[in-house]
C-alpha cells in the first residue's frame, strides 16, 4: 500500500485564526486515522510505504515540536501489527530540498524515521527507496547516503524486477500529459522550483536513476494529484500517488495498492477516498434547512393564538367584544425558536460526538 504526502496539518500551516487551525488539524487528523485504520484492518497490506511529507513543516519544527508532531503522526499511522511494515520516507516539506537541506534536520528525521534512501526485498521484486530530495542537494554529506544505495545498485547482480520510489517525480517533457484520472484542470507536472520546493527532479539526476537502477515501475509523491506517465520510449511507467489527506487542496484525496504476487506482472489499483469537504458542505445546507424550517414554524405560530378547550368567544355568544385581537409578545416566539433549536441540538450532538469517538 502507498500512501503519498499526508502532511499532517500543524499550527504553521495556515495563516488563520487560531480556532480555525485547531479545527483543521483535529478534522484532516481524524479523517486520515479513520482512512488509515479501516484500510489496513480490511485490506490487510503486507508493506505500507508512506512516500514522504510526512509533516507540513517538519524542517521549521525545533526539536521539542518535532517530537510532538512525530508522536502525533504515529497516533494516526499507528503500526498495526508485526504482519504489516511500515517504511518511511523523507520529503521536502519534512528535511527541506536539494541545497536548502540540511544536515542536522536530515539526521534528525532519520533517528525517529530510519534511512531515508534503502532496499526492501520481496520474494519476487526488489523497492528501491530514493531520497530524492536530499541527492538534489551539493552538500557531500547529505546526499550521501543516497548516492551509496544508487551505487551498490550497479554492482549488484540480483535478478530481481526493481520499483523505484522516489519522493518528487522524476523528470519529464513539461508536454507530457497526467492521464484522464487526474483532479486537477492542469493535466500536467510543469517543471518549477520555489522555496524548498521543486516540482521535479533534475534531467540529469532522473537519467541518472534510470539508468543505474533499470526499474519496471516508478512511484512518486509530491504533487497531490494522480499523475501517470512513462519514460525511455514507453518502457517505464511512473505514476506519482495522490495526497492521502483531505486538507492539501484535493477534492478526492487517495492511495494506491500494489500486487506484488505475479513475478511477471506488477498490478496497481488506485483508489479515491470520500470528499470530506464535500459532506461538510452538506452539513452546512441540512442546518441552513433545518433553521429555515424553524424560523417558518415559529413565524406561522406567533400568529395563531391558542384558546381554551370547550369555551365560546364573545362573538360566538353574541356579545360585541372592544378589546383588540391577542398578539403574542414578540419575544415569545424567538425564545421559543431559540428553545427548539437547543433541543435539537442536545440530541444530535451527543449522537455526533459518540460518533467521531466510536466509529
Amino acid at each position: 500500500m502507498l500512501i503519498a504526502d499526508p502532511q499532517i496539518t500543524d499550527d504553521k500551516s495556515y495563516k488563520k485564526n487560531p480556532f480555525i487551525i485547531s479545527l483543521a488539524k483535529f478534522y484532516s487528523s481524524l479523517y486520515m486515522k479513520r482512512n488509515y485504520k479501516y484500510l489496513t484492518r480490511f485490506i490487510q497490506p503486507t508493506d505500507i510505504f508512506i512516500i514522504g511529507d510526512l509533516m507540513d513543516n517538519g524542517r521549521e519544527w525545533d526539536d521539542t515540536l518535532f517530537d510532538q508532531e512525530v508522536n502525533r503522526f504515529h497516533n494516526i499511522f499507528p503500526a498495526s501489527s508485526s504482519a504489516q511494515k511500515q517504511h518511511f520516507m523523507a520529503g521536502n516539506h519534512d528535511i527541506g530540498f536539494g541545497n536548502g537541506v540540511n544536515y542536522e534536520i536530515q539526521q534528525r528525521f532519520q533517528s525517529y524515521f530510519g534511512n531515508s534512501s534503502y532496499i526492501i526485498e520481496t520474494e519476487f521484486y526488489s523497492f528501491i527507496v530514493i531520497d530524492t530530495v536530499s541527492l538534489s542537494s551539493d552538500d557531500s554529506r547529505v546526499r550521501q547516503d543516497a548516492l551509496n544505495v544508487v551505487s551498490l545498485l550497479g554492482a549488484d547482480i540480483n535478478t530481481k524486477k526493481r520499483i523505484l520510489l522516489t519522493h518528487v517525480p522524476l523528470y519529464r517533457d513539461s508536454s507530457i500529459s497526467c492521464g484522464p484520472n487526474r483532479q486537477k484542470q492542469n493535466t500536467i507536472i510543469k517543471n518549477q522550483y520555489g522555496y524548498q520546493y521543486q516540482n521535479l527532479v533534475s534531467y540529469e539526476l532522473s537519467n541518472l536513476l534510470l539508468d543505474k537502477i533499470q526499474p519496471v515501475a516508478i512511484f512518486s509523491a509530491d504533487d497531490h494529484d494522480y499523475c501517470k506517465v512513462f519514460h525511455k520510449d514507453n518502457k517505464i511507467v511512473e505514476i506519482t500517488v495522490p495526497t492521502f489527506s483531505m486538507a492539501q487542496g484535493m477534492q478526492y484525496p487517495g492511495l494506491l495498492m500494489l500486487d506484488i504476487s505475479d513475478p511477471h506482472t506488477l498490478f496497481s489499483e488506485l483508489c479515491w477516498l470520500p470528499d470530506q469537504i464535500g459532506l461538510f458542505v452538506q452539513y452546512g445546507y441540512l442546518l441552513a434547512l433545518t433553521l429555515l424550517i424553524l424560523i417558518l414554524h415559529h413565524t406561522f405560530l406567533s400568529h395563531s393564538v391558542p384558546r381554551s378547550f370547550g369555551l365560546l368567544s364573545k362573538e360566538e355568544i353574541g356579545i360585541a367584544s372592544t378589546s383588540p385581537p391577542l398578539q403574542l409578545p414578540i419575544s415569545r416566539p424567538i425564545f421559543s425558536f431559540f428553545y427548539s433549536v437547543k433541543e435539537i441540538a442536545l440530541t444530535s450532538l451527543p449522537i455526533y460526538i459518540l460518533c467521531i469517538l466510536l466509529i
